[in-house]
């Protein structure tokens, strides 16, 4: 059984800017998680390739700006949630090595504002940002 979902293009830059805000301060507050189970392994293969500890996935999430933003989607698990899209470069060390690497970031936004970071990883496919 499929369900529908829809992908949305009509924010405005303003609203994006809210809903950053309230992801960042749920960031600082520790009411956020970036998901590594099973189901997430790309999420896991990335921050290990990269090194990323908690601090700096913590750092890199502050640092989305509403130009980062690309669209937002329902979440076929929750149709009463929405997801939001993001696509962000970070200058990432991997194992010695400086690179440039863009990084897709899908996040869902809960139960008194507490942040799940779905997706955390370089992306698979060309994705474009709304504001740009």
């Amino acid at each position: 059984m499929s369900i529908d979902t829809s992908k949305y293009t009509n924010h405005t830059k303003e609203e994006i800017e809210e809903y950053l805000k309230i992801v960042k301060k749920s960031v600082n507050a520790g009411k956020s998680i970036v998901c590594t189970t099973e189901k997430n392994e790309k999420n896991r293969k990335f921050i290990f390739e990269y090194g990323l500890t908690k601090n700096k996935q913590k750092q890199m999430l502050i640092k989305l700006e509403a130009n980062d933003f690309c669209y937002s989607a329902d979440n076929y698990n929750d149709p009463q949630e929405r997801l939001y899209f993001f696509c962000r470069e970070y200058e990432l060390d991997n194992w010695g090595t400086i690179e440039n690497v863009e990084v897709y970031i899908k996040i869902a936004r809960k139960q008194d504002d507490f942040i799940v970071v779905v997706s955390f990883h370089k992306p698979e496919k060309n994705i474009k940002k709304l504001f740009l």
